[in-house]
């Protein structure tokens, strides 16, 4: 509803006894009469029949009142028919071309027929005749003041027909612009380039300023020299200033006459104008700044013309508002685009044929490309013939593009040639009306899975050999040799055969154990940590070593798998673990480590391939010394690094009856094997107190097939890293709380009992 009511109404009914005729604003008329009583009586009964002011100004010649009329302004002309120089038609005439819809009413003493049909020819608005008596005066003040009424009333139609044309062309123009700055620019232009305004421009809100944003139309620099605030200052008292503090529309009627206007008067004068106002620009109680317009004449802003611009106001708050929304959506897209983990393109429709319109950094960075390159050429270029093939004549590209594309196998070519295989998914890309551009392609790299598919089929195949083909030859192998020791008692040979084959038994099972069950844990279920140790300690000879089970835990695992952890990392601090002094013992435990003395460990590096005959090997090892702890002390030394002696000879050069029954670097009496829960309850460990492995060999101990004990395979610690790898848990060796070997496994699922 509009600020400002009121009633326009007036017609001819009043003379036949309807009602006054009353106008909101005052009225001015012009009586061109060669009489000077008749602009004065015309302006009394006018005065009185209308509840407004009534200025009447007069002028006794034509010509007269058509100089009066290009310098004021007026509501109507009142002229008589006959007067010097030209008559009241001819006064008609001139009028209508200077002022086509001026109500103009010929008030004459001649009321001939004639006369008043060429006076309706020539468009006069009323025509009443003079009489004697103040009746004539009556009925001309009521047809005066119906015409006036009919006249504001017809240019308030049009008025708001104008404003409305100019509301709905800025309104589309705003809804159709790109972006925040697009839409701003868009509704400067459509303003001042309508009929009503000389000049629009639209500011942002900064702290306790309006910085402008857009412009458009009689400008000429007049921002440049003015500052718009928003606080109580002079330069925060004008309409942008009000508009700004209050959140309401603001006018200025008369910039000459308003001193608010004063700090930018003079600029503003000498470009034209004469009237403001500032409209906020708020949606959803966000202020996203203020419209600004002005117009040439003075009091060109009333209350209907604010509530119109306020709700324009609205409607491009609105669509800076969903502008707004659209950059962020669209900024968030590309970053997710950009940095997507797995390469990406869009591609538009050239011919039939996909063009890449835009590629991902990691699509670049995996084929080698910079984005020059890529960008603007056929998707084709970068795929194998093969996968050109289902792109174009198979129909990828067209089932990408009707929605039907699920997934497929592509290889793309790299900018060295390395092929990389693909999966890829595609769905069709649309515009802002729906109609399908092109396609939006997501290809993730299986290249590595390929690879490592391939290696497990070899290890398959590797695995069926081992399991069959060696396996079994070293099956028979081994009861051959035992059946001749049986034969030929105390033969050492034979007695080497069946040691050997025993060892690469051991060797078989544990590469089985590697192939078989290196992949990840699919299901697990609660296992009591000490009670399953204590099992598998049962089922490792541990000679005369102790377990500790203090690990109250429950983790979720693999049974099976954690057994095979437990007893290889048993077996391992039994055979490494040795409570022989460190001299001795700590290079036994660092896997191919020598327990020779220097001189022959030098010859002992060579593997299998010592060359000390078997007399040498007894004389290493026999002595009145031989009891006593020595680098000799391990067994089999010789037989470790590749001694040529045979292994009874061997174990006799060892110089103690319990050698046999002893790990590598002494016995395993008064050992101590610890499984317990970490502090952080992570995890869990297994220690032992013996003499442990130096810090620059703890990197080597997972290595496969390393190990300082020529009777071990030296995959056990590799089995167990991969059981931990499977559950998804890491292991790390540090040192024990007494100096020996820990195992720490972390990222366990574990509670307590």
């Amino acid at each position: 509803m509009s600020r400002r009511e009121g009633n326009l109404g007036g017609s001819d009914e009043t003379e036949r006894g309807g009602v006054d005729v009353n106008l909101a604003d005052p009225v001015r008329a012009l009586v061109v009469d060669d009489d000077p009583e008749t602009a004065e009586v015309v302006g009394k009964h006018l005065r009185q029949g209308l509840a407004v002011d009534v200025t009447v100004v007069a002028e006794e010649t034509g010509r007269a009142g058509l100089a009066r009329l290009e310098a004021d302004r007026f509501d109507a002309v009142v002229a008589d028919y006959r007067m010097s120089g030209i008559d009241g038609l001819e006064l008609l005439d001139r009028v209508r071309e200077l002022r086509p819809r001026l109500p103009f009413v010929l008030f004459t003493g001649r009321g001939d027929e004639d006369l008043a049909s060429r006076a309706i020819s020539a468009g006069v608005t009323d025509y009443v005749p003079k009489t004697p008596g103040t009746e004539a005066y009556e009925l001309l003040a009521r047809r005066l003041a119906s015409a006036v009424a009919r006249r504001r009333a017809e240019h308030e139609i049009s008025d708001l027909n104008s404003i409305n044309r100019t509301i709905r062309k800025t309104t589309q123009r705003a809804v159709e612009a790109d972006g925040r700055s697009g839409i701003e620019r868009a509704v400067c232009r459509s303003l001042a380039g309508s009929d009503r305004y000389l000049f629009a421009w639209l500011g942002r809100i900064d702290g306790d300023r309006v910085v402008p944003a857009a412009r458009a139309g009689a400008e000429a620099g007049y921002l440049d020299d003015i500052t718009v605030r928003t606080d109580g200052s002079p330069a925060g008292c004008g309409p942008a200033g009000r508009a700004a503090r209050t959140g309401e529309p603001q006018a200025t009627k008369d910039i000459r006459e308003d001193p608010d206007f004063e700090p930018w008067r003079t600029a503003a004068v000498e470009r034209g104008y004469a009237s403001a106002a500032s409209v906020p620009l708020e949606f959803d109680d966000t202020r996203y700044g203020l419209l600004n317009v002005y117009a040439e004449q003075a009091d060109a802003f009333d209350d209907r013309e604010l509530d119109v611009l306020e709700e324009l106001g609205t409607t491009v708050a609105h669509a800076i508002h969903r502008a707004t929304l659209t950059d962020r959506l669209e900024d968030q897209y590309e970053t997710l685009f950009e940095e997507s983990p797995v390469m990406a393109t869009t591609t538009s429709d050239e011919n039939g044929e996909p063009v890449v319109d835009s590629c991902n950094r990691l699509f670049l960075e995996r084929l080698g490309y910079d984005r020059g390159e890529v960008v603007g050429r056929p998707l084709a270029d970068f795929y194998t013939a093969d996968s050109v093939v289902k792109l174009l004549e198979q129909a990828g590209y067209d089932r990408a593009r009707s929605g039907e594309f699920v997934e497929e196998r592509r290889t793309l070519v790299a900018d060295d040639d390395e092929r990389v295989e693909t999966l890829l998914r595609a769905v069709p890309r649309v515009d802002e009306t729906g109609d399908v551009v092109g396609t939006l392609a997501l290809y993730v790299d299986i290249s590595e899975r390929e690879r490592l598919q391939q290696e497990n089929e070899r290890l398959d195949e590797f695995t069926g050999v081992v399991s069959h083909d060696l396996r079994n030859p070293l099956t028979v192998i081994k009861g051959r040799a035992e059946l001749a020791s049986e034969a030929h008692d105390n033969d050492e040979d034979i007695d080497a055969i069946v040691e050997a084959a025993g060892r690469m038994q051991e060797l078989v099972d544990d590469l089985l154990d590697l192939a078989r069950h290196g992949g990840s844990v699919e299901t697990t279920e609660p296992v009591e940590l000490s009670s399953l140790a204590a099992d598998c300690w049962g089922l490792v000879d541990t000679d005369a070593a102790t377990l500790d089970p203090r690990a109250d835990l429950v983790v979720a695992a693999d049974e099976p798998r954690l057994r095979q952890l437990f007893e290889n990392l048993f077996r391992n601090a039994v055979e490494h673990g040795s409570t022989s002094p460190p001299s001795h013992a700590q290079e036994d435990a660092v896997e191919h480590g020598s327990t020779s003395l220097p001189s022959q460990a030098r010859e002992d590096t060579v593997e299998h391939g010592s060359t000390s005959p078997p007399s040498h090997a007894q004389e290493d090892t026999g002595g009145e010394n031989a009891s006593e702890p020595s680098v000799a002390d391990a067994p089999e030394d010789a037989v470790e690094h590749g001694s040529t002696s045979p292994p009874s000879q061997a174990r006799e050069d060892t110089g103690s009856e319990n050698a046999s029954e002893s790990p590598i670097g002494g016995s395993s009496d008064g050992l101590t094997v610890t499984v317990g829960g970490l502090d952080d309850a992570e995890g869990f460990y297994v220690e032992d107190d013996g003499t442990g492995v130096p810090p620059s060999a703890r990197g080597d101990v997972f290595e496969p097939g390393h190990s300082t004990d020529r009777d071990n395979t030296g995959f056990g610690l590799s089995i167990v890293e991969g059981v931990a790898e499977s559950h998804g848990w890491t292991v790390e060796l540090t040192e024990g709380t007494e100096g020996g070997a820990r195992f720490e496994f972390r990222g366990v699922d574990a509670e307590p009992l």
